[in-house]
């Protein structure tokens, strides 16, 4: 269980511990769970390769070693998560090879490479500490990797414009397109990823995972992206389906 004493975060046993279950259980299922859902659209040619069955094995294998942390014994919770933090630099440079080999779309391999840096950076801040972290630093450790620092930086005089947070349905922990969802914020490349992801995608198929907005507004980007020659559609109306014209 978590203990806290004097405002110092002590982890006991992860299974009783929020932060932890949100923060980063919850977030590797969601990493593994795209990988997944990227995975189900490739040839089944394609899923036969080394490099698919690869991506498979590692994926189950960080599944596995993270729901172990949950019922993990206090004497053994570090060893527990460093073998979670190696299986997500294993995984991390499996996607960046795939990516290499065109095996995964760039914008798809990046949100997961880095949704892992934040997984990563979670349990080396948080939870692989030697001492414990009070909760002023924790603040401050927030911060410092949310804000990005700059060396002797001149003051803004204009306010910093605040970032677009694009909303994920409440509930929504199915997490086909958890990535699309939260990462990225402008409307074009979002429905550009899902395309790659889904080729010959209608407007519903977009609708079910970039659920912000309404398919009049996705039909109106989908005309947008054709005019400019980076979606490529077939079919009439009703019948229509859409994909990314490759460069």
């Amino acid at each position: 269980m978590q203990h806290i004493t004097d405002n110092v975060i002590d982890i006991k046993r992860l299974s009783d511990n929020v932060e932890y279950f949100n923060n980063v259980f919850k977030k590797i299922e969601k990493i593994v769970s795209v990988v997944f859902y990227v995975l189900s659209f490739t040839d089944k040619d394609d899923r036969k390769t080394g490099l698919s069955q690869t991506l498979q094995t590692q994926s189950f294998r960080l599944h596995d070693l993270s729901l172990e942390t949950l019922q993990s014994a206090p004497d053994s919770v570090t060893d527990r998560l460093l073998q979670v933090r190696h299986q997500l630099t294993v995984l991390d440079s499996t996607i960046r090879v795939a990516q290499a080999a065109r095996f995964i779309a760039p914008e798809l391999a990046l949100l997961v490479v880095e949704q892992i840096d934040v997984v990563q950076r979670q349990l080396t801040n948080h939870y692989l500490q030697n001492t414990g972290l009070t909760i002023k630093d924790l603040h401050a450790v927030t911060v410092s990797n949310s804000t990005p620092t700059q060396t002797n930086a001149k003051p803004q005089n204009s306010p910093r414009k605040r970032q677009q947070r694009v909303q994920v349905p409440a509930g929504d922990i199915s997490s086909d397109a958890y990535l699309v969802y939260s990462q990225l914020t402008d409307r074009a490349e979002r429905i550009k990823t899902v395309l790659e992801a889904k080729p010959q995608a209608t407007i519903k198929d977009v609708a079910e995972i970039i659920t912000d907005v309404s398919e009049k507004t996705i039909q109106r980007e989908l005309n947008s992206l054709i005019e400019k020659g980076q979606v490529l559609r077939e079919g009439e109306r009703r019948w229509s389906r859409y994909s990314v014209v490759k460069q």
